[in-house]
């Protein structure tokens, strides 16, 4: 055996106190690294206690960016998942941009960064000397942002997706992906663009034979399995059946997922989700008062597992039919929003 196997056993074999000590001291960078080592060291970053003390030890803020409208007006408000000590509410807001009135298009959670749009921009876009709109990518929790080129706005967009490089640039800028899929005039498919940090520009990318009317006022990417996916929609060309739309932002490639038969036959109108859960895509259908938790197992070969079944119906008592589920924060916890609050469902 030679030395860095033997030192590499040593590392895995050792208590696991001590390797849950070491693994929440770990860079960002290195904690997705970290969790191929072995499937210990995996669980141990999943569980409740890590995050709130990795993110303490590496100086980082933990949860959701919620986006509303009122009155016209988009508005993003930070909600810490790290009760009960969350952050200061103008630690993660998006005041410092140069735009007073933004939306956000897309969020690459790994690095903190945020990709908005000028949201004031369409109703000046008459104005010669003012372009269509402006893009900027941020990092609101170090109030950093740089201006960004336009892609093609004469197309409608139908979903925006952001990856971050580990690592970053060079000088410590930031290195990242986006890519804007655009409804294209008279044409059944998605017009596909892709923002390269390291070029700086928006080059286009192959189209993808996709329905666009499936994909509008799509919910945030998700990303899982290294690709981001999108729940699609009936649509007149799938015959009415409801996937997933995964594209993989490195190769550039997309496939459509299956969802599990229960969900697109017995509650083919149920209200559904996608969202990702300990590194794995999960399906979340909302029936009545039950919700229920599906798990892709086996990615490549489309094997669903129902993991869960959870009852809402305090919640229901609770909120009446008013809260709408936006996320799985972890296996057993979800994430829901009501008219004046946000809320975690523990199961």
């Amino acid at each position: 055996m030679s030395s860095s196997s033997s030192e590499q056993c040593d590392v895995i074999s050792l208590p696991e106190d001590q390797v849950f000590e070491m693994l929440t001291r770990v860079s960002l960078d290195d904690l997705a690294a970290c969790r191929q080592v072995s499937t210990r060291w995996r669980r141990l970053t999943y569980e409740p206690a890590f995050a709130p003390l990795h993110c303490r030890r590496a100086d980082a803020v933990s949860g959701y960016l919620v986006q509303t409208v009122a009155r016209n007006r988009y508005h993003a408000t930070f909600v810490s998942s790290m009760h009960p000590s969350p952050p200061p509410a103008d630690l993660v807001s998006l005041d410092f941009l140069p735009s007073p009135h933004v939306r956000v298009e897309a969020v690459s959670p790994h690095r903190g960064l945020v990709c908005c749009v000028d949201a004031d921009a369409d109703a000046d876009a008459a104005t010669p000397r003012k372009p269509a709109s402006s893009y900027y990518v941020c990092k609101p929790a170090t109030r950093q942002w740089r201006a960004l080129p336009n892609p093609r706005l004469r197309y409608r967009t139908a979903a925006t997706a952001m990856l971050a490089r580990p690592g970053g640039g060079g000088g410590g800028a930031a290195d990242f992906k986006i890519v804007r899929f655009s409804v294209p005039t008279l044409r059944d498919c998605l017009r596909c663009e892709v923002f390269d940090s390291r070029g700086m520009a928006w080059r286009r990318s192959a189209d993808v034979a996709v329905w666009p009317e499936s994909l509008v006022e799509a919910a945030p990417a998700v990303r899982a399995h290294g690709a981001m996916h999108w729940l699609r929609w009936p649509d007149r060309l799938s015959g009415g059946a409801e996937d997933i739309f995964a594209f993989d932002v490195k190769t550039e490639t997309w496939r459509l997922i299956g969802l599990p038969p229960e969900a697109t036959t017995e509650k083919r109108w149920a209200r559904k989700k996608v969202a990702a859960v300990e590194g794995k895509l999960c399906l979340v259908v909302v029936v009545d008062e039950e919700v229920e938790v599906w798990v892709l197992a086996g990615y490549r070969q489309e094997r669903w597992v129902k993991k869960m079944t959870a009852s809402l119906t305090r919640l229901a008592m609770e909120e009446g039919n008013s809260f709408i589920l936006r996320d799985l924060y972890a296996s057993d916890v979800a994430f829901f929003n009501s008219v004046y609050r946000v809320l975690c469902q523990y199961t």
